[in-house]
């Protein structure tokens, strides 16, 4: 480059590469620090130098054009385009006090802990295919277990029963304790066995026979708690929290959206049909030997 055609802001010609006075401005501001009245501007041009060096030389050997370095690059690109246009909109969602309490209301059964009833079974089982005289014969005998429940004994006259009785494994030596069912939860017992238990009013109160596909059972009612509302201040963080993070993933959807429309995209389909995915290995198959 001659003398009168050199620009006046260069400062230097390195290989291919050019360092102007804005580039060794936006060093020295980048640098920053209180101690930036005694940085040697020599040392930091020598520096420079040496980038610049580095740089020239990795463009000639190629570097700039391998994928994984494109890839980087590109990666780069994207990070600060939404640090650029997606950030300032992310941080611009917000959730006012008001917004958070009609979540709360509108959604208040989500906040509800619904009642719950402590029940202990007996159970006998029956099939469809059973006689109905074998069928009788269990009934006769949920009776007598029914009946010998609801005397006043002192101390478990249930879980004995319940023992000598019921044919469900699980709680048959827990005194037929099945623990605490949520009401309009699914649980392995018929529907009708937990509606008729919550249908009970009184503690220690059995229930009738109930009737099901798979057998008969009686139900005692042992104890029992009411729907129980999460109150606002328990929950007011947890729905911001929550609240924002949709916003933000919406906001988000809607930027992601905005950039597709703005931008014209063609696809070759007979070029893309080319494309095949590779199977995945199969695990069980023995490796080939090697010749």
């Amino acid at each position: 480059m001659t003398l009168e055609k050199r620009p006046e802001d260069l400062i230097a010609i390195v290989g291919d590469q050019k360092i102007y006075l804005a580039d060794f401005d936006s060093e020295l501001k980048r640098r920053g620090g209180r101690q930036l009245d005694k940085l040697d501007k020599n040392k930091l041009l020598d520096e420079m130098i040496l980038r610049s060096s580095m740089i020239d030389q990795a463009i000639k050997a190629g570097i700039d054009k391998q994928p994984d370095f494109i890839r980087t690059y590109q990666n780069l690109l994207v990070g600060q385009y939404k640090k650029r246009f997606l950030k300032p909109l992310i941080d611009g969602v917000d959730l006012s006090a008001d917004e958070i309490q009609r979540h709360y209301t509108e959604n208040i059964q989500k906040y509800t802990q619904p009642a719950k009833a402590r029940l202990a079974m007996i159970y006998m089982k029956t099939h469809p295919k059973m006689s109905d005289a074998k069928k009788s014969q269990i009934m006769e005998r949920m009776k007598e277990a029914q009946s010998k429940a609801k005397q006043p004994v002192k101390g478990r006259g249930f879980g004995r029963i319940s023992v000598q009785y019921s044919e469900d494994q699980v709680s048959r030596y827990k005194g037929g304790d099945i623990g605490w069912i949520y009401e309009n939860r699914s649980y392995r017992w018929d529907d009708k066995v937990l509606k008729a238990g919550f249908a009970l009013e009184e503690l220690n109160d059995i229930s009738d026979i109930i009737t099901t596909d798979k057998g008969l059972y009686i139900v005692k009612l042992l104890d029992r708690r009411p729907a129980k509302v999460t109150p606002f201040k328990q929950v007011k963080a947890r729905i911001r929290h929550k609240q924002l993070l949709e916003r933000r993933k919406n906001t988000e959807q809607s930027f992601e959206k905005d950039v597709r429309q703005k931008t014209p995209v063609e696809i070759y389909s007979d070029t893309f049909d080319k494309v095949s995915i590779p199977k995945a290995p199969n695990k069980n198959q023995l490796p080939v030997p090697s010749p």
